[in-house]
Order: structure tokens, then C-alpha cells, then sequence
């Protein structure tokens, strides 16, 4: 695959993602603006909708203009708040593609193909939708979504296992892959020997934990929404939907669910989270005002003192069988270290602060503005989040470490 190709490839692919977005949320606002629309808005407002969803995706703020909706008027407002269900689906799109062009023989051109497309058709698209009472920023609609797609685009074609579409087809390997791979070695040969030790370790104790809260989260929304069934129909019946009206609401919170499972694992952390300013949600106590009409926020969990105890337990419980787990990767810890207290120590900081920085990072993408007033604040306090998951993490993972990666001379016979 030569430079020219793999421009072409990338370019032609930034386009096809950028449509398929736009379509998934166009098709059936279009289709309800046939069907049962009355004729008094017009097409190009379902476009403008579907547009600004896929910017808010690729992390583009809508700034809306004051004014008046049904009889109450509201101040200047943004929205920041991610869909994360559709910027997920962009992001495995774009990694499949990153990870097949790792096959080029040259990389550069795809990158710069695909993430000047991308951002290029996204900046068009937002003056396609420009209306005086939505403003996007100047730039942000052209380099967002470019650092967006070129910035996944680069990881997935330069990390993980070459694409071969035929075994022992390929050509040469692309420089730009050997050169990442090169200093990537580099720095970490130049790391202290502690870091070098700890550091994979405390990566997959770290990452499990995180996943298992996520994991869990996913399951207490399930069994949320699969208890309160008459609570969430009842909701959906209050809306007085149509059959394409009740559609376009069950996507919107599809499009939000990651946002949701999100906090529910700070909910079962303790750091909690917030719809709207002055609520507050954990499993010790919980005050809520009022919520937007989405029949998904029946499947919030609620507070109470023993629950909360329970669900405390689950981080702790995961830290210990994730250090359990990954005693084979501390071989060379038990070699390197002296003491079975300065290996725990260590492992248990780093464990800790591996799962709190994924924690403080999943916190910032699933929050955000979210509508006028007390909705500006919408999600986790990302500060908070970091701090209660690393203590959860520090405790368990250093008390099962003294016992777990003694080292090599001082283990019982």
C-alpha cells in the first residue's frame, strides 16, 4: 500500500464515519418529520440536530443562545456533555481502521489524510447548521474532531499486532511503526528499576478494578430498569409519545447509557455524582431535584446506609482479586525487591494511582454541561472520584501483596 493509497484510504474512511454518525441520528428524525410531522419545522432543523450531536460526540461544546422555549425563558447555556454511545462507536470504527492501515508501508500519509477529512467535513458540516442562536467557537468544529481522528488513527495503526489481510503478504514494515516501537523501548529501558518492575503490574491491577466497576455498574443499571419496568413505562407514557417520537427518545439514551454506567461506578465507589447543581447521588445519601423527562433516569440507584456498605465492598473485592491475579507478572518484583513491605508499598501506590487516574479520566469524558440553570454541572467530581478509588485500591492491594509477592529467599518452605 503505497503513501498515495493510504491517503486516499483514510480520507475516504473519515468520510464514511462522519456520514454513517450523522445518518444514524438523521434517518429516523427525518423519518418522523415525514410521517407524522406537521409541517411546522422545517427539514433542515433535523439536519442541524443530527449535526450538532455528532459534534458534541467528537467533544465540540454547543454554546446556546438566550431566549424562550415553550413560555420559559432561559439564559445563555452550553453543552458539553458527550454522548458517549456515539463516540464510542466512532472510536472502535476508527481504531478497525487504524489497526488495518497498519499494514502500509507508509503510515504519515494516512494520518494526515484521514485527520485533515475528518476535521475538514466536520467544519463544513458546522456551516452547513451555523444559526445565529448556536455558536460552536471559531476553530473548535475543524480541530477537535481532527485531534479526535487522527489521534486514534495514530495509536491503532502504530501499537498491537500488524494487519495481514494474507499471511506473509505484507511489505515492509512502515518506519513510522519502528521508530514508536524504538523509543518506546528506549524510555523504558531508561526507567527506574522500581517503575520498570511495578509498572505492569500495577497496569492490570489498576485497569481490572476499573473494569469491574464498570462491569458491575452495567449490571446494577440492568437490574435497575428490569425491576422498575412499570416505573420506566409509566414515564414513557407521560411524554405522550408517538411510536418514531418514543424511537428518537429510546437512542438518545442509548447515546447516553455509557454516561450512565460511568456513574453508576462512582456510585458504588462512594464518590457519587450529580444531575444538576445542588443534587447529589451516593449510596450513603442521595438529593435529587428535578430530573429531564428521560424514562433511563428511572434506573438511578438510590442511597441508604446499608446499601452503601455493600456496595463498598466491591472495589476492595476487586483489588484483591485483581492482585491475586496478577501475582505471575510480579516474578520479577520478588527478585528485585528486599522486603516483602517495600514491594506491597510500592505496588499498592502504583496500583492506586493507575485506577484513580483511569478513574479521574473516565469522570471528565462523562460529564458535562448538559442544559440551562442547575443543569450546567451534570455527572462526577472528577477529584473526588480519583481520590476515594485510590484509597480503595491502595488498602487491599498492599495487604495482599505482603503476602502475595514475598520475595524470592523469604518465603516460608
Amino acid at each position: 500500500m503505497n503513501r498515495a493509497l493510504s491517503f486516499g484510504i483514510a480520507a475516504l474512511q473519515a468520510l464514511i464515519i462522519l456520514s454513517a454518525v450523522v445518518g444514524l441520528v438523521l434517518v429516523p428524525l427525518t423519518l418522523a418529520w415525514l410521517i407524522e410531522g406537521d409541517g411546522s419545522v422545517d427539514w433542515p432543523v433535523t439536519l442541524a440536530v443530527a449535526g450538532y450531536a455528532f459534534l458534541l460526540a467528537v467533544g465540540v461544546p454547543v454554546q446556546i443562545a438566550s431566549g424562550e422555549l415553550v413560555g420559559i425563558a432561559f439564559d445563555t447555556f452550553a453543552i458539553s456533555f458527550l454522548p458517549l454511545g456515539l463516540t464510542l462507536v466512532m472510536a472502535l470504527m476508527i481504531i478497525r481502521i487504524g489497526h488495518r492501515l497498519s499494514a502500509a508501508s507508509s503510515l504519515w500519509p494516512a494520518w494526515l489524510g484521514g485527520a485533515l477529512t475528518f476535521g475538514a467535513s466536520s467544519y463544513a458540516l458546522s456551516l452547513i447548521i451555523s444559526n445565529p442562536a448556536v455558536s460552536l467557537g471559531e476553530w473548535d468544529p475543524l480541530f477537535r474532531p481532527a485531534l479526535f481522528f487522527g489521534g486514534l488513527l495514530f495509536i491503532s495503526s502504530v501499537s498491537g499486532k500488524r494487519f495481514e489481510l494474507v499471511s506473509g503478504a505484507n511489505q515492509i514494515e512502515a518506519p513510522e511503526r519502528i521508530w514508536v516501537r524504538q523509543k518506546t523501548s528506549d524510555f523504558v529501558s531508561k526507567l527506574h528499576w522500581i517503575v520498570s518492575t511495578s509498572a505492569m503490574p500495577a497496569l492490570r491491577i489498576g485497569g481490572f478494578v476499573i473494569i469491574s466497576l464498570l462491569l458491575v455498574s452495567s449490571v446494577l443499571i440492568t437490574f435497575s430498569l428490569a425491576i422498575g419496568w412499570v416505573e420506566v413505562l409509566r414515564l414513557y407514557q407521560a411524554l405522550s409519545l408517538s411510536f418514531l417520537g418514543g424511537l428518537m427518545v429510546t437512542l438518545g439514551q442509548l447515546a447516553i447509557l455509557p454516561n450512565l454506567i460511568i456513574f453508576g461506578a462512582a456510585w458504588i465507589s462512594g464518590a457519587g455524582f450529580s444531575i444538576g447543581a445542588g443534587s447529589f447521588v451516593s449510596p450513603l445519601a442521595s438529593q435529587l431535584g428535578p430530573l429531564p423527562a428521560l424514562p433511563i433516569f428511572a434506573a438511578l440507584p438510590t442511597g441508604g446506609i446499608e446499601r452503601g456498605i455493600v456496595f463498598a465492598v466491591i472495589p476492595v473485592v476487586a483489588a484483591i482479586i485483581a492482585t491475586l491475579l496478577a501475582r505471575k507478572s510480579t516474578e520479577r518484583m520478588r527478585w528485585e525487591f528486599a522486603t516483602s513491605f517495600s514491594a506491597a508499598t510500592v505496588l499498592g501506590i502504583f496500583s492506586a494511582l493507575v485506577a484513580a487516574t483511569l478513574a479521574f479520566v473516565l469522570a471528565i469524558l462523562a460529564s458535562g454541561g448538559l442544559g440551562p440553570g442547575r443543569f450546567a454541572e451534570v455527572g462526577i467530581i472528577p477529584g473526588l472520584f480519583a481520590v476515594v478509588i485510590f484509597f480503595e485500591v491502595l488498602v487491599p492491594v498492599f495487604l495482599v501483596s505482603l503476602f502475595a509477592i514475598r520475595p524470592q529467599g523469604t518465603e516460608r518452605k
